[in-house]
């Protein structure tokens, strides 16, 4: 059984012919498939500005508008335990990648909380001291873009150059990122650079 992450009435308003019983065919994204297009308010100011390269007072991200070749793109809910463990364990890892001679300035690490409102995230971030950028889908919308059911999940996107991202890799549940998982987005770096 998955948890719907907005609950049981979110759920049904946003599955009415499941209700119904009738199963309508999801679209999971899939490696190689195009991450959709989102636009995410900026809640932590200067901080997350600086470091995703955005020029000064912009309000919203979009990925399109990223200087970096990839993004691990986090999805939690700050209700969901898993969640809060893998976002605590995330903050370790990022100065990791920000310390590391291959993946700094190469991948940017952000969260994206799922059915959490912006002042929810804000206090998240805050309460758990987490060292990465985090926004808000608050309606879920992304979350349904990708056709997902269950939460925590991760998607390692890389950057085509026309402003769209290709999906590398997925995380679907909790994971610890180790040193195993710094080498897997190492390798992601270096196979790019060989195909530039």
């Amino acid at each position: 059984m998955y948890r719907y992450a907005a609950g049981f009435h979110a759920w049904k308003a946003a599955y009415p012919r499941q209700v119904e019983g009738v199963e309508d065919e999801p679209h999971i994204l899939a490696v190689g498939d195009a991450f959709p297009t989102c636009r995410v308010a900026v809640l932590n100011g200067d901080a997350d500005r600086d470091y995703l390269g955005l020029p000064k007072g912009t309000r919203w991200l979009q990925l399109s508008e990223l200087s970096a070749r990839f993004v691990l793109i986090q999805l939690y809910n700050t209700l969901c335990n898993d969640c809060v463990k893998e976002t605590r364990l995330l903050s370790a890892f990022f100065k990791d990648v920000e310390s590391d001679p291959v993946l700094a300035g190469q991948l940017k690490i952000i969260g994206l909380g799922v059915y959490d409102s912006n002042q929810a995230v804000v206090r998240f971030k805050k309460k758990h001291g987490v060292a990465y950028p985090l926004f808000s889908d608050k309606s879920g919308q992304i979350f349904d873009c990708l056709g997902q059911a269950e939460l925590p999940l991760a998607y390692l996107v890389r950057a085509e150059g026309d402003g769209s991202w290709t999906i590398e890799l997925i995380r679907r549940g909790y994971f610890e990122p180790d040193a195993d998982f710094l080498d897997v987005l190492r390798s992601a770096v270096r196979q790019d650079d060989a195909r530039q």
